[in-house]
């Protein structure tokens, strides 16, 4: 049985990883409904953190608004994206809000507002998101929501886009290392769960998909589905280190950090070349 200390598996799954993931970019990633840094397609969202002054979002939600039908991911990125900016400028967060908001953006809102942790604030636009009338669709996404940004739990796509619009809106490490510790503790379980996660984000991005049916015959539905989600998150660490440095940051650390561990080898397995 091959381990994770084979070689010569993980250099060809390195290889695999790494030809895809230079030809993939960040926008067609989303599309395969993976964790998304630049939202929807707006660039602003990727590098706000770069220069975060508030008014650079003036008339941003209305766009968001206007913008064709939005993935279903795409609006949990943006409730962590706007938690950590009313968090950072809680002066500024009446003039962000549109005064005309459809359901689904203002189900975001509050969720962006609750997560912020400026309760005041989720109370006072309570009444506005009654007004606008609930959308059940997106409000399912926040249901049982902790009322700061660190106690978000992932446990699927979800709590991953939120965390990275966190992270893109402030810059801030601890949210890649909630993400990058949340893809360990599945990664290190054992050494074969290690290498399942590798050939998962292998198959995600264009490779061999058997690693699917072979993940259910040996850990059953919700075994598989968490080692996906793992790999989700592997995937959108290694993609989102490319472009950001303090995302790369928390990966070079945590392989510094954690020698010979399952989450170590899938890091270095799948981290592209030149990062």
């Amino acid at each position: 049985m091959r381990t994770l200390f084979d070689r010569r598996f993980w250099l060809a799954a390195l290889a695999a990883i790494c030809a895809c993931a230079l030809l993939l970019p960040l926008g067609a990633a989303a599309q395969q409904q993976q964790p998304a840094p630049a939202g929807p397609g707006d660039p602003l969202l990727g590098t706000f953190y770069r220069d975060p002054r508030p008014e650079r979002l003036i008339g941003f939600l209305e766009r968001l608004q206007a913008s064709p039908a939005l993935d279903r991911n795409t609006y949990p990125l943006i409730a962590g994206f706007y938690a950590a900016v009313f968090r950072n400028h809680p002066d500024d967060i009446e003039k962000l809000i549109p005064q005309s908001l459809d359901a689904k953006t203002a189900e975001t809102v509050a969720a962006a507002l609750r997560l912020s942790g400026n309760r005041p604030m989720f109370g006072k636009f309570q009444p506005r998101l009654a007004a606008t009338g609930r959308d059940l669709d997106v409000a399912i996404l926040f249901v049982n929501l902790p009322a700061r940004l660190e106690d978000v739990e992932i446990t699927g796509r979800i709590g991953l886009n939120i965390l990275w619009g966190a992270a893109f809106a402030s810059g801030d490490a601890r949210f890649v290392r909630m993400i990058v510790d949340y893809f360990a503790r599945t990664a290190n379980l054992d050494d074969e769960i290690g290498r399942d996660l590798v050939q998962t984000v292998a198959a995600q991005i264009g490779g061999p998909r058997d690693i699917f049916l072979q993940m259910r015959e040996r850990y059953g539905v919700l075994g598989t589905r968490q080692i996906v989600f793992a790999a989700d998150a592997l995937m959108s660490v290694q993609l989102n280190g490319r472009q950001h440095a303090f995302v790369s940051g928390v990966v070079t650390t945590y392989i510094a950090e954690h020698p010979g561990t399952s989450a170590q080898k899938a890091l270095i397995a799948t981290r592209p070349k030149g990062s």
